[in-house]
């Protein structure tokens, strides 16, 4: 249950740095830089997000069966959460605009 408890962890500190990530661009008046659009940049944000979750689960694999379905399903809902909210009800549709 420590190694759960650990990766659980990871996955919160990665979800809260992209979460504050977009909130202090936000803040900041300018959801991009000059290079890049809004839709780029939250796409790569949420992209990362996942790409985390991945690799702190592949790091040290969890064997016991109940502790992956936590793992994934408290993980996955923080990466939903971020999508929906930034993706969808802050912006609206960031894809179709």
């Amino acid at each position: 249950m420590k190694k759960t408890n650990v990766k659980l962890i990871l996955s919160f500190i990665a979800f809260l740095v992209v979460n504050l990530w977009l909130v202090f661009k936000g803040a900041a008046k300018g959801s991009a830089d000059f290079f890049i659009s809004p839709t780029v940049e939250e796409t790569i944000l949420f992209i990362l997000l996942q790409l985390s979750v991945i690799v702190v689960y592949f790091i040290r694999p969890l064997t016991v069966k109940k502790s992956k379905i936590i793992y994934w399903c408290v993980s996955e809902m923080f990466v939903l959460v971020t999508v929906f909210f930034w993706g969808i009800f802050i912006v609206g549709p960031i894809w179709f605009q």
